[in-house]
């Protein structure tokens, strides 16, 4: 049950990231202002990639695929919470006095289609997107899709296929299910288990300059953002650089990661949310989803109208998050699905 505690860290910031990322696009969507254009640049250059790089770093692709456990690890969770979602904005929409029906045949779509991002490039008219937990469906293709290129050989070759036909095939057509985000995640998670295969994080820390260079190419692809969001295969009018830059974000996220474990109270706070990170995103996509953020926003710029809005919609939404997170622990049996620790406990003690 030994845990790498900086890496837990460095999930902790992600999450934190994926929250205010979400509320810089709902701030910018409301009135643009420089600051939350800020934010986001820094948070997308980042988040997602860092997500599957660290699972991918603890990934045993030579094993057999553990159908059950990613079962109910990511599908059952996706499936909780896109319950939860069709829940929440029934409530709403009863509270509201707006039609139900639709509403929940709108948001039914997007649970079945369970794409991150609206897109006209769909099977079938979709009205909404899932938002953040399209990363639960990725993630279950790219973890299939690497157990399977594990086994056949030039597995580099296929991974590098995989991409380029989940990237292409995207600007043509999006499939349900995530299917061509997880093909481009492949990637991310191969370069994760390249990282622990080879030690780069020894290699690094033997060649502390690595970290300069890493943090000058990260700053380089914030400054030129030119858009990333891996829920649609966008990779920005700079492909190359956002998929570099990510790369050298998630390097130092790790390096920062390492001075904040210094920290007992930061380091165990941020540890502590990484470690329910899986939770925390479900709770968050609920409220993303389901609550009028953009209605709330007038109300909370009138009452801080001297501090920039991204950061009072990040401070009200993350007890929110946290909250939820902290009830689902105390349900028993569905808290192992978004706590694998506590799965991972109870098989110990059944073994």
């Amino acid at each position: 049950m030994d845990r790498i505690k900086y890496f837990d860290i460095a999930k902790g910031i992600a999450m934190l990231a994926v929250i205010i990322g979400h509320c810089a696009l709902e701030v910018d969507d409301f009135s643009p202002q420089i600051t939350a254009q800020v934010v986001y640049r820094i948070c997308f250059s980042f988040h997602m990639p860092l997500f599957f790089i660290l699972s991918g770093y603890f990934m045993h692709p030579d094993r057999s695929f553990r159908w059950a456990k990613e079962f109910k690890q990511l599908l059952c969770t996706y499936l909780l919470s896109g319950l939860a979602v069709l829940a929440g904005v029934t409530c709403l929409g009863t509270i509201q006095h707006e039609g139900r029906a639709a509403l929940l045949q709108s948001w039914t779509g997007a649970v079945v289609y369970g794409s991150g991002d609206l897109t006209e490039r769909t099977l079938w008219p979709v009205d909404q997107r899932i938002g953040a937990i399209w990363f639960l469906l990725a993630l279950f293709w790219a973890r299939l899709l690497l157990h399977c290129f594990a086994k056949l050989p030039c597995t580099p070759i296929w991974v590098i296929i995989c991409f380029a036909v989940g990237y292409v095939s995207s600007n043509y057509i999006w499939l349900p299910w995530s299917v061509q985000a997880g093909m481009c995640a492949v990637a991310f998670l191969y370069l994760g288990y390249l990282a622990k295969k080879y030690d780069v994080l020894g290699i690094v820390k033997r060649f502390p300059y690595v970290w300069a260079i890493a943090f000058v190419i990260w700053a380089i692809d914030i400054v030129l953002f030119g858009g990333m969001s891996m829920a649609a295969n966008d990779y920005g009018s700079r492909p190359v650089l956002s998929v570099i830059g990510s790369i050298a974000g998630t390097l130092c996220i790790i390096g920062i990661s390492r001075l904040f474990e210094r920290s007992y109270v930061l380091g165990e706070a941020l540890s502590r949310i990484g470690q329910a990170s899986l939770a925390i995103l479900c709770v968050h996509l609920v409220e993303d989803d389901v609550l009028p953020w953009q209605s709330c926003l007038s109300f909370l710029q009138n009452w801080f109208p001297h501090i920039p809005l991204v950061f009072v919609c990040f401070i009200v939404r993350v007890p929110i998050d946290l909250g939820g997170a902290a009830l689902l622990y105390c349900i028993p049996k569905i808290n192992e699905w978004f706590y694998p620790q506590l799965a991972k406990r109870a098989q110990m003690i059944r073994s």
